[in-house]
């Protein structure tokens, strides 16, 4: 059993077992200024802690075997139309994706992977152009046993939708 979260113009099926928080996140700071106050969606299949940057510090560290999270952070919809963000589809994750160098900061044992993705909307004149920019990350607490926990991965991502 699950139950859809939705807020902010996303929404993902929370599968039983997992938390999930839907909120604004962190922003980026210049200059000691918080800017660009943009969606984020934590998800883990263990207690996510309170307070937690954008990219999972404080619960990342906090992961053992077989635990799982999976963020998406939605980016200034300008990136939408670059080069990194050029596809058009929310990613579906292979073992070979995951990385412990694509750890945002390096944990033994654990893998990350990253993906960037865009969202198009029909213009007036029934054209397609990129307006929502997006980054999916996911760690998993064992890189050697990251092929076991893939189907779970891939069921999230492929449950989300966007307003």
């Amino acid at each position: 059993m699950s139950r859809r979260l939705e807020a902010v113009g996303l929404s993902v099926e929370v599968p039983d077992g997992w938390e999930a928080e839907i909120d604004t996140g962190a922003g980026e700071q210049s200059a000691g200024v918080v800017m660009g106050m943009m969606p984020r969606l934590h998800m883990a299949n263990f207690a996510l802690p309170e307070v937690r940057g954008d990219f999972g510090s404080g619960a990342t560290e906090r992961m053992r075997r077989g635990e799982i999270f999976l963020c998406l952070l939605e980016e200034d919809p300008a990136m939408a139309e670059t080069r990194l963000y050029a596809s058009g589809t929310v990613p579906r994750f292979v073992a070979d994706d995951f990385n412990p160098h694509q750890m945002q900061r390096p944990i033994a044992g654990h893998s990350g992977a990253q993906a960037f993705f865009h969202i198009r909307s029909e213009t007036p004149t029934g054209t397609a152009k990129p307006i929502r920019a997006f980054v999916t990350y996911v760690v998993v607490g064992d890189h050697l046993g990251r092929a076991a926990v893939l189907g779970q991965i891939n069921n999230i991502v492929g449950s989300l939708r966007f307003d």
